[in-house]
């Protein structure tokens, strides 16, 4: 969401008195009711903007809540166990690392600049203590986000310059959830992960393609990777074209691609961050879904 612009601002003198030189008593009543009524406007459309933040915002945090509390669960099962997806980490490694973006959220939210994760507090050693550790930083960080408005400014490392809370309040939400999956694809079950939320899919999608892929092709093999890739939900509104021969150019559209993948928006961002889901449809090229691996987080 752009800054909000002061109301003045955004009414043109032409739109208070079209003529001067024919002004009267009545017509310029008639502008200046027409002037107030563009003010309630656009206060209106402001304000409406904003609960529509905030209430995107509630949501994400709520799904975040369910989200580290079921990764928890999944981890305590067994700390010891791999993580097929992050590689060299145990599930004890898995959540002391989500605690700290957690907690390195909540410092640099409190203290609008870079903040560096090694002056933060470390995790514990033993695993039997992490439980505590991990739920004082989550709910320190939900709190402090949940009561602070989305569009106040602070640092955050964005490609494209967005500098606000509901930046962090995103990042949070699909750091988690993608985390949440990996901790109970490594658990020793017979359940499958539990999907990850589609909305929460389809904000990162969007972060992946817009903030993080033009920066990740720039450290590929250009031969490695090339063509466009159309990205199609099924489960949910979400349409992306990409071209990997425009430095990863994504825009929200229907057209034809390359390759096109189909799948909910769930898999579709697992597939994006190479956890390679099984139950989508590859149309066209198969060529890029082989190479995509070359793109590493």
């Amino acid at each position: 969401m752009n800054a909000r612009r002061p109301i003045i601002d955004a009414i043109r003198p032409d739109m208070i008195m079209p003529n001067l030189t024919h002004v009267t008593s009545n017509n310029l009543s008639r502008a200046v009711q027409t002037t107030s009524r563009a003010h309630i406007s656009l206060i209106r459309r402001d304000e409406l903007r904003a609960c529509q933040t905030q209430d995107v915002a509630a949501t994400m945090l709520n799904v975040t809540r369910t989200d580290a509390t079921a990764l928890l669960t999944a981890a305590e099962s067994a700390w010891n166990r791999p993580v097929p997806h992050c590689p060299d980490w145990d599930q004890a490694q898995l959540v002391r690392h989500t605690g700290g973006i957690v907690a390195w959220i909540a410092a640099s939210v409190t203290s609008k600049q870079q903040v560096s994760r090694r002056t933060l507090d470390p995790a514990p050693t033993e695993s039997a203590e992490l439980p505590v550790w991990y739920l004082h930083h989550l709910e320190q960080t939900l709190y402090l986000l949940s009561t602070t408005d989305p569009d106040t400014p602070t640092w955050t490392f964005s490609s494209l310059s967005d500098h606000r809370v509901a930046w962090w309040i995103r990042r949070l939400a699909v750091e988690v959830a993608i985390h949440r999956w990996d901790a109970q694809h490594a658990a020793d079950t017979s359940e499958p992960p539990t999907p990850l939320d589609g909305e929460i899919a389809a904000a990162g999608v969007e972060e992946f393609l817009t903030e993080f892929l033009p920066g990740l092709l720039t450290h590929a093999n250009p031969v490695d990777l090339n063509g466009t890739l159309h990205l199609h939900a099924t489960d949910g509104p979400l349409e992306w074209f990409v071209d990997l021969d425009k430095s990863g150019s994504a825009t929200p559209e229907h057209r034809k691609g390359d390759t096109a993948l189909r799948g909910t928006r769930s898999d579709l961002l697992l597939w994006l961050t190479n956890r390679r889901p099984s139950n989508l449809d590859v149309l066209g090229s198969q060529d890029l879904t082989t190479q995509w691996v070359v793109l590493k987080r």
